[in-house]
Parts: structure tokens; C-alpha cells; sequence
């Protein structure tokens, strides 16, 4: 070998500039696949991680609100109303409420459907469930199906409305552990029936709202008549729900002031066009839904019940087994009836004597005849029943009828 070739002498363990061993290119190449690995992993994951929280939610929605459901196995709270009500429709028994009539239909629905026959009238706090039959855990586990969507769609309003996963996780949780929402939503009461209808009302518009580029199409009519219709569910739970209809009137205005900015390109008739359709969707739809569940209330309870005496007696007269309708006859001119008040059983009673004219208070009257409530029955009591026109010609009717004459057919159906 002759001196001027160069030689390059490898140490041991060492690999010349440029080159690999094969060992070294193996654990290379290895590590750089776990590195690419890992990072498709965490990129899936924070791709997904809306998914993950939404499940997360999910499930810490459905514990909070079922676990130990069958705990108290007593009527606890405002049960005693609500689920009184709830068997009231079962039963078909006319009841009155301050509240209107939805979310009771809905309590009283998920008593139909596993078949219970409202025997049981809830009537006081404590009274056990077992003892007398009554299938509470479903009713409870079908009110509580209201309070598990809650969170889920606190979850969905967020994310809809632009915000982080973290902000919509928080948001959600915040509502998931509300200790208020977690009790009442595990009984059989109003509340988060009627907080259901109002988030959804939100949810609705949130995703009208993201169609106001491409108005008038399928999605933009169905999200604006989904949110009249959540609308209209929420105020017939409670009338409570009205602001809930103010929240998204006022969200409405702003919508139609941004078409009515001529910046934008609007005219005048794209205007009305979005005016009207709103108004039939969040007005028109509401008041339907509100009057035509009210319809189907009555149309329920059409046996007499509880709720009679707050309404008319012709009221009361359409209800099946009502006893004024059982202990109601005929009565004709010339009959002489005894009126008796309802709830206190005093009869009304005509005096001869007069009011003065003036009291001692210097108080001026018209001097009229004095009726009163008499505790007891006496000849003042009865009143006699005389046709408003025609004054003569009915005493005539009397007189001859008084005297014994026989008085045509005709003549008598126009009297009696």
C-alpha cells in the first residue's frame, strides 16, 4: 500500500461522518415511528375530544339523576300536587291549577304508559309508595329522562355558539352537579320539564341563527318552527316560561334590525318576507300549541272532580256525574224554587223592610227591597218564576190557568 493512499481507520463503536451502522439506523427509524405514532394519537384524540366530552357529560348526567331514584319511598315536597294532578288525568277527573296543563299531561303520559290507573291521590308529604302500589320509581325515571337532558343540551347550546370544548365541558358540569336541578329533577314535579322546553327554545335558535346566510331553505324553517314550537311547550308548563319567549323576542329584534341595515343589500320586501315568517313561527305557532293543549285539558277531564266548584254551573253541568247535573229539573214560568247557596247552605230571602235611604255614615241608597241570606227555610225564601216582557199576558196565563180553563197546546208551550 503506498504512502500517498489515504486510510481511514474506524475506532470501535464510532461510524464515519455521513453513515449509520445498522444498528444505530434501526433505532433511529424506530424512534421516529413512535414519535409519529404518538403524535397521530394526540391528534386524534384533541380531534375527538368534542365527542369524548360530550359522552362524559352524558354519563355524569345519567348518575346524578338516576342513582338511588327509589329513595325516599315516600311522597316528598310538591309530589303531593303534581302527582295528584297526574292522577286526576288518568282518572279523568277535573281538577283546577294555577299552572297550565303541559308538563302534568306529560307526568300523567308516563303513567299511562306503564299502565298506572291513578288510584293513588298523593295526599299528604310521607305517605309510603309500596304499601299502596304505586309504581313510583317509573314515574320518577320518566320525569328524570327531562332533567337528564339538561346538561347534554347545555353541552350543545355552547358548542353551537362557538365556544371551546372547556368552555362547554364547564358549562355543562355546572348544571350536571347543581344540587337544585339534581333534586328536583329526580322527583315528579314541574320544574325541569319546563327547563327542558327552555334550553330547547335556545338550542333552536342558536341553530336558526347559524342559517341567516341561507334563509327560507329546509334547515332555516325547520329550526325556526322548532323553536315556536319549544316556545309554545315551555309557557304551557309554566306561565313563568313568558320570559323565556322574551329572551328570544329580543334576539329577534336584532336579527331583523341587522336586515334592515341597507349596508347589507336587504329591500324592504326581504324585510317583511323574514318579518312575517318570524312572526308566525315564534307568535302564531306558540298561541296554537298554548290554546290547543288547553283544548286537550278539557277534553280529558270530562268527569266531575275537585276543580268543579271554581267554574260556572253551566260549566259544571257538561261534567259526567256532576251532582248539580244529577240533582238539576225543569223549571217552568209560574214555578215557585227556593235558591240555596252552594258552600254556605243559606237560602236568599226577600224582606218587606227597605234600606234607608240614608245611613248613619251619611252613605245614600236606593232605598230598594232587602234580600238576604237566611240560615233557614221560610215563605220569604220562595221566589217565583215570571217572564221578563209580556208582564199581562202572563197574568192572564195565570189567571186562567188558576181558574181552571182549558188552555190550547200552543198557548201552554209558550209558558211553561
Amino acid at each position: 500500500m503506498s504512502v500517498d493512499e489515504p486510510q481511514l481507520k474506524r475506532r470501535p463503536g464510532k461510524d464515519v461522518v455521513g453513515e449509520l451502522s445498522p444498528d444505530k439506523q434501526l433505532q433511529r427509524d424506530s424512534g421516529h415511528a413512535v414519535a409519529v405514532g404518538s403524535s397521530a394519537k394526540a391528534s386524534g384524540f384533541v380531534k375527538n375530544s368534542s365527542s369524548y366530552a360530550f359522552m362524559a357529560v352524558v354519563a355524569l348526567s345519567f348518575i346524578t339523576r338516576y342513582y338511588r331514584i327509589w329513595d325516599p319511598a315516600q311522597v316528598v315536597f310538591d309530589e303531593v300536587h303534581f302527582g295528584k294532578f297526574a292522577s286526576y288525568y288518568l282518572r279523568r277527573e277535573y281538577y283546577f291549577d294555577v299552572h297550565p296543563p303541559l308538563a302534568k299531561m306529560l307526568i300523567a303520559l308516563g303513567g299511562w304508559l306503564i299502565g298506572y290507573d291513578g288510584h293513588f291521590l298523593f295526599e299528604k308529604i310521607g305517605v309510603d309508595y309500596v304499601s299502596n302500589g304505586v309504581p313510583y320509581m317509573m314515574l320518577r325515571g320518566w320525569v328524570a329522562l327531562f332533567g337528564f337532558a339538561l346538561p347534554p343540551l347545555v353541552y350543545m347550546i355552547m358548542a353551537e355558539s362557538g365556544y371551546s370544548v372547556v368552555a362547554a365541558m364547564l358549562a355543562a358540569l355546572l348544571v350536571t352537579f347543581d344540587n337544585a336541578l339534581v333534586t328536583q329533577g329526580r322527583l315528579i314535579l314541574l320544574d325541569n320539564i319546563m327547563i327542558f322546553f327552555m334550553l330547547a327554545s335556545v338550542y333552536s335558535y342558536v341553530k336558526f341563527y347559524k342559517q341567516r346566510y341561507r334563509p327560507f331553505g329546509a334547515q332555516w324553517w325547520t329550526w325556526l318552527l322548532s323553536t315556536g314550537v319549544m316556545l309554545g311547550c315551555v309557557v304551557s308548563c309554566k306561565l313563568v316560561g313568558l320570559f323565556t319567549i322574551a329572551l328570544v323576542g329580543v334576539a329577534v329584534i336584532f336579527d331583523l334590525r341587522r336586515i334592515l341595515d341597507i349596508r347589507r343589500g336587504y329591500t324592504m320586501f326581504d324585510f317583511w318576507g323574514h318579518f312575517v315568517a318570524r312572526a308566525f313561527a315564534l307568535i302564531a305557532v306558540p298561541v296554537v300549541i298554548y290554546l290547543s293543549l288547553f283544548a286537550a285539558h278539557l277534553a280529558i277531564l270530562t268527569r266531575t272532580g275537585p276543580g268543579d266548584a271554581y267554574h260556572t254551573s253551566q260549566f259544571q253541568m257538561q261534567l259526567i256525574d256532576n251532582p248539580m247535573t244529577k240533582s238539576s229539573f225543569d223549571v217552568h214560568y209560574g214555578d215557585q224554587i227556593a235558591i240555596r247557596h252552594r258552600e254556605t247552605g243559606a237560602f236568599l230571602d226577600s224582606n218587606i223592610e227597605r234600606y234607608p235611604l240614608r245611613y248613619e255614615d251619611q252613605r245614600v241608597s236606593s232605598q230598594g227591597q232587602q234580600v238576604t241570606g237566611a240560615a233557614d227555610k221560610t215563605d220569604n225564601s220562595f221566589w217565583i218564576i215570571k217572564p221578563m216582557n209580556n208582564q199581562e199576558a202572563y197574568a192572564q196565563f195565570v189567571a186562567r190557568r188558576q181558574a181552571g180553563e182549558d188552555i190550547p197546546q200552543a198557548e201552554m208551550k209558550k209558558w211553561v
